[in-house]
């Protein structure tokens, strides 16, 4: 082999390898300025979304601790309390009773808020996703697309 063709060997698979590099960070056509819209405006919808989880989450976790405090408290409760402490009884019932409607909101109102914002938030990132990521986007068609630019409140 002479020293020229495996120069121009290597050259080749230097560019073949870096358009093959290229096109894995990038594929399939470019956006269109409507794509572009509409990722822009998925972008606010996408936030609003991880907030939405977030306070969702800090509730439960906000309840769950209350539910905890109540049930150890009722424990403590059981322990020392007089069998014949009519008063007593009658706050430990209170108790549980205010234990088992926190749980009752907690699995009937506060997860299922939480899985549902979840599932939202993960339907709109698997949008986004196939939409707008690893695809070329045109500074052209992103300042265009910019213009004008009015998205639903999120």
């Amino acid at each position: 082999m002479t020293y020229r063709f495996a120069a121009s060997l290597l050259a080749a698979l230097v560019m073949t390898s870096g358009a093959a590099l290229a096109q894995n960070a990038t594929s399939g056509p470019a956006l269109s300025v409507e794509e572009l819209k509409t990722c822009l405006c998925q972008e606010p919808q996408l936030e609003a979304a991880r907030k939405e989880i977030a306070t969702r989450r800090a509730m439960l976790d906000e309840r769950q601790a209350q539910l905890n405090a109540l049930d150890a408290q009722i424990a403590d409760r059981r322990k020392t309390l007089d069998p014949n402490d009519v008063i007593g009884q009658e706050l430990l019932k209170n108790s549980m009773a205010q234990s088992a409607a926190l749980r009752d909101l907690i699995q009937s109102d506060t997860r299922p808020a939480l899985n549902e914002a979840v599932g939202d938030y993960n339907d709109l990132a698997a949008s986004y996703t196939a939409t707008c990521v690893n695809r070329p986007r045109y500074a052209y068609d992103v300042d265009q697309a910019k213009q004008n630019l009015v998205c639903p409140l999120p």
